[in-house]
């Protein structure tokens, strides 16, 4: 089988995963990288074996798939610029930081007839990925709520530390970074819910990156409610997304690639127990074999990026479906827009309330 060249753009912190990806995925050659700093692109390509292109142009016109991996305020201009030369494109979420910029990326795909996939890579994670087998196989019922906690802080969180990172030029600021990953497995659980509110809340410590340090979104459809509540100001460090539904809950903590399952009942003996405490029961009963699947993906470098990589390369060789199919896409860059609008324009009402020093 011939393999399809691949150039990656952007040399940065998320470079390394989409590299390991790539060399691991089938089908696939890592033809090279480009970044604007030289030195940077030059130890990415040591460390992965590859060559340094000298332009964008160049990588383009020596490869079949472009990855962008640059920070999203450089996504639409280098997208246009693959699509146009019929390249097929996997970027980094955000996509774009602007429906105009989104709508043209569109227009693009379709003069071009490229592949577009973006790496919404929690839809590849393990927890995630059998969190969706529960759901679909109706071990909790009929799906009524989705709720998504990232509760961090500066002390564990880069992108809130100091006043610089790219991300605190976005809308909504660093939120609007990590936002995608909740609207898709929205999506993905629940289907396209509605955006319905968003509540802010801005304490003398808040971060530069996240002047809105608490903040709670609510999404709404015909059966079902979705919550997402961002906060700068929990050292737990929590990321985890719940599945409620008629019969029970799937809880997937995101940090530890894992989902357990509740499907206890209530019941006088069961109060005299603990639910809790059943529910425990549960887990520990699934988190032998869990954790012994997470030890063998990981020992063999199957990661939630590589996953993805490769459902991308099945797509492309036209063995399955898209893996982030347009219309998931298109909800998830429309529903960043309004949100992070909404909580700038929340912020702007605060600072035009407040009394002139």
């Amino acid at each position: 089988m011939t393999k399809m060249k691949v150039g990656l753009i952007g040399c940065g912190q998320i470079a390394p995963a989409h590299l390991h990806a790539w060399k691991k995925a089938e089908g696939f050659e890592v033809a090279g990288v480009f970044d604007l700093d030289k030195e940077l692109a030059s130890k990415r390509a040591q460390e992965f074996e590859t060559r340094v292109f000298d332009s964008v142009d160049q990588m383009i016109g020596e490869c079949e798939v472009v990855d962008v991996a640059t920070p999203p305020g450089s996504h639409a201009k280098l997208a246009r610029a693959v699509l146009e030369q019929g390249r097929h494109l996997m970027i980094e979420k955000p996509v774009v930081i602007d429906v105009g910029e989104w709508e043209g990326l569109v227009a693009a795909v379709k003069r071009s007839g490229s592949k577009l996939a973006v790496i919404h890579n929690l839809k590849f994670a393990a927890g995630c990925m059998q969190a969706k087998a529960w759901v679909d196989e109706g071990r909790i019922g009929k799906v009524i709520r989705v709720q998504r906690e990232f509760l961090t802080s500066p002390s564990t969180d880069r992108m809130l530390v100091g006043d610089k990172h790219w991300s605190h030029r976005l809308p909504g600021g660093r939120w609007f970074e990590t936002l995608p990953h909740e609207l898709y497995l929205t999506h993905w659980f629940a289907g396209p819910l509605d955006f319905a509110n968003v509540a802010i809340a801005s304490t003398p410590d808040a971060p530069k990156g996240a002047p809105a340090d608490e903040v709670v979104i609510t999404m709404r459809g015909p059966t079902v409610l979705g919550t997402i509540h961002f906060s700068a100001n929990c050292e737990v460090n929590r990321r985890v997304f719940t599945v409620q539904g008629s019969h029970g809950t799937i809880t997937c903590d995101i940090l530890g690639d894992q989902a357990t399952l509740s499907t206890v009942k209530d019941g006088k003996w069961k109060r005299a127990v603990g639910a809790p405490v059943l529910a425990a029961g549960q887990t520990l009963l699934h988190a032998v074999s869990d954790r012994s699947r997470y030890g063998w993906h990981r020992l063999r470098g199957e990661s939630p990026h590589f996953r993805a990589i490769q459902a991308f390369g099945a797509h492309l060789r036209g063995e399955a479906p898209a893996p982030t199919p347009f219309e998931e896409v298109d909800y998830v860059v429309r529903n960043c827009d309004r949100i992070g609008r909404a909580i700038d324009a929340q912020l702007g009402e605060r600072d035009a309330a407040r009394p002139a020093s």
